[in-house]
């Protein structure tokens, strides 16, 4: 197999999300010197974004294709209900969080991490549903 057929697109994202990750580690240590504990720090931080951008993305594009096999369009309501949810989370999240004295870095990851998983609880509710009905659909012909 050609080394262009084994990647795709889709990776340079992953190695965008490891770079922040791993930048972001290493610009936070504010040390004089780089010592190895945080290179392996660094490192561990870029693997782990890299781990959440690959969750989400795959999590996002067995979202569409389980919903496309129930005949179901992209624009659909319900299709599009789950990023509504997960927006309105976030939303919520930092609008509550919005009175502290200052928006931190944390309280954004926060409302990302709420938003995301208000998103994959919505999405299961909505791809359960949708399959009932192709079901009951399937059955009645």
């Amino acid at each position: 197999m050609a080394l262009p057929d084994r990647f795709e697109p889709w990776h340079a994202l992953l190695v965008a999300a490891f770079l922040v990750g791993a930048a972001g580690s290493l610009l936070g240590s504010g040390a004089a010197g780089i010592a190895a504990v945080d290179v392996l720090t660094a490192v561990l931080t870029g693997l782990l974004w890299a781990f959440a951008v690959y969750v989400f993305v795959g999590t996002f594009r067995n979202y569409v294709v389980s919903y496309a096999e129930t005949d179901g369009s992209l624009w659909d309501p319900r299709f599009l209900a789950p990023f509504v949810v997960g927006g309105i989370a976030t939303a919520a999240v930092l609008l509550w969080r919005l009175f502290d004295p200052e928006i931190t870095g944390p309280a954004i990851t926060d409302a990302l991490t709420v938003g995301f998983w208000a998103f994959v609880i919505a999405m299961a509710v909505v791809l359960t549903a949708s399959y009932v009905v192709a079901g009951y659909r399937e059955a009645t012909r």
